[in-house]
């Protein structure tokens, strides 16, 4: 098993959870519980059909006026190594109709862990 990366300990995200929290209105989306499933689509699209070079995808926040629901939608991207830093552009289907926009998760509040020391 490779080596994990970019992880922080528990009280730093318990530090930043919080700070968050505190820039924003309370009842303010703090969270987002993502399928596993899903995730592995994104990353599987990514790597089928993006560049080769640092694979990555970038979440936008967003909100659905129907369901009066905040969002991420979700999106591969491709990497353009010849600037620094690098610039990952997004892989759009009006560029490539392959490519998809991705929109899987669902906000906290409602959907919570009321008990997590990341939500406190």
């Amino acid at each position: 098993m490779s080596a994990k990366t970019n992880t922080i300990d528990q009280p730093t995200a318990v530090a930043w959870t919080t700070a968050y929290r505190g820039r924003v209105p309370t009842g303010s989306v703090r969270a987002f519980l993502i399928p596993v499933s899903d995730l592995l689509q994104v990353a599987s699209e990514v790597i089928e059909k993006g560049d080769q070079g640092n694979p990555m995808v970038r979440a936008y926040l967003a909100y659905d006026a129907s369901k009066n629901e905040d969002k991420l939608v979700i999106v591969g991207t491709n990497e353009d190594d010849s600037t620094l830093p690098s610039t990952y552009y997004d892989m759009l289907p009006s560029a490539n109709p392959t490519y998809s926009i991705w929109d899987f998760t669902l906000p906290c509040p409602t959907y919570c862990d009321d008990n997590s020391p990341l939500n406190q």
